[in-house]
């Protein structure tokens, strides 16, 4: 039951993602909450709930943006009232083959579920290389998330090809502080 529930949640977060607008280069001080927590958008969607999207980092460094063209962290809040969190990748580029991101792990060793949203290629006839496009998600508990605002999050991607993507600590800060504060008790 959990993994369809999850599948369900990526595949939202996976529609979601296509629906979303995301500038094309903003000037974003990448070690600076309130320059990020400027950038963090909002979407209401009546199928699935409120949306929280983070600003694409894969802006923040050429090593970045030649290989991805979206690196985004998610929040979902559903009509139930629970939280959902995914990173998503979107990974750009031109090779020979597909890289075939299969596993994720973070630096303290534990492997993140990886999940292929979808593969696209264009048409390559007669070229030595291809433009190849994967979008990926990793579901992030509310631990992996909540951790990220004090350590970041140090990313290893591999399949075909291993990549290594550091998410800082600011980053996760301005998305925890764009979250509504809760009423902690009922009015008495």
């Amino acid at each position: 039951m959990k993994l369809v529930i999850k599948a369900l949640i990526l595949f939202t977060f996976g529609t979601l993602q296509a629906l979303a607008d995301s500038p094309a280069k903003p000037d974003i001080n990448w070690n600076s909450v309130e320059d990020i927590s400027k950038q963090i958008e909002y979407k209401l969607d009546q199928e699935h709930g409120e949306v929280t999207y983070g600003p694409n980092f894969a802006n923040s460094a050429k090593s970045l943006s030649d290989n991805f063209s979206e690196i985004y962290l998610t929040r979902l809040i559903d009509h139930k009232g629970a939280d959902h969190y995914a990173l998503y990748i979107t990974a750009q580029y031109n090779d020979t083959d597909w890289r075939s991101y299969a596993d994720a792990v973070n630096k303290q060793g534990n492997k993140l579920p990886l999940v292929t949203l979808s593969k696209n290629e264009n048409v390559c006839e007669g070229n030595a290389a291809c433009r190849y496009e994967e979008r990926l998600a990793i579901p992030l508990s509310f631990l992996f998330f909540f951790d990220g605002a004090t350590m970041g999050l140090d990313l290893t991607i591999s399949g075909n090809r291993v990549d290594k993507i550091m998410i800082p600590t600011t980053y996760f800060k301005a998305m925890l502080n764009s979250m509504p504060e809760e009423k902690l008790y009922d009015d008495i």
